[in-house]
């Protein structure tokens, strides 16, 4: 039985053109930053739902844009030779980009401030009405005596 010899080409595959990359990444920035968009207006209404509904289109964007960017990088000596109306709307989207992301990460700092609050208030709330409360307790007998205040634990997973 004869061994056939299969030669396997291992030559790298062609890059995409630069400013294909480029636009590419500048449409994906736009999307992105409508969905951030989104989640700060949601963040700021409370409307939580809308939030969770985000989650993993942000993720995908965030993975796209991450991947997208690192193939970038190793192509910067390329870019002194763009137009430069591709290298100013890149550097336009990437401006903008950064507000609308800096404007969701305080929407979800404040979010989660306010969240923390409302559970300190409740868990407050809830030790003052347990300290409040007087308990009867009885004898064996069956007879009511002395009052006492009730007694109660109160923990919450802090990892909100």
């Amino acid at each position: 039985m004869q061994k056939e010899h299969i030669k396997v080409q291992t030559r790298e595959l062609p890059k995409q053109p630069l400013k294909m990359q480029i636009q590419e990444l500048l449409s994906l920035i736009v999307a992105f930053s409508n969905l951030l968009s989104k989640e700060t207006a949601a963040l700021k209404k409370a409307d939580f739902k809308t939030v969770d509904t985000l989650q993993a289109d942000k993720k995908l964007f965030a993975k796209q844009y991450q991947a997208k960017i690192t193939a970038l990088a190793g192509r910067r000596e390329e870019f002194p030779g763009l137009e430069l109306s591709i290298r100013e709307k890149l550097m336009k989207e990437r401006v903008h980009f950064n507000t609308v992301l800096d404007d969701n990460m305080r929407a979800l700092e404040l979010a989660q401030n306010s969240t923390k609050r409302l559970v300190n208030r409740i868990l407050e709330a809830a030790r003052h009405a347990v300290v409040e409360e007087k308990q009867t307790n009885y004898s064996n007998a069956g007879k009511a005596m002395a009052y006492k205040s009730a007694s109660m634990s109160l923990t919450i997973d802090q990892n909100l």
